[in-house]
């Protein structure tokens, strides 16, 4: 089971499942939260309730999200059809 505290920790295995390394994907981290939460707040239509309300996701924080989209992008090749 992949365990985001260990990949944090071991440059290896961050390099072997995403694609970068931690000093990369800190970076990376950092500039993906702030346009993330700004996407957030701009696209939000009419809605009815505040921000934050209703279910919460199963990825809590934008590095989740991060490593998530890394994890998928280099595992799952996408194809021409």
């Amino acid at each position: 089971m992949l365990n985001k505290d260990r990949l944090l920790k071991d440059n290896r295995l961050c390099k072997a499942l995403v694609g970068l390394s931690l000093e990369e994907l800190k970076t990376l981290s950092a500039h993906f939260s702030s346009c993330y939460l700004t996407y957030r707040k701009n696209n939000r239509g009419a809605h009815q309730r505040k921000m934050g309300a209703g279910q919460k996701g199963f990825l809590p924080t934008p590095l989740d999200k991060l490593v998530f989209i890394l994890l998928y992008l280099k595992c799952y090749p996408t194809y021409d059809l």
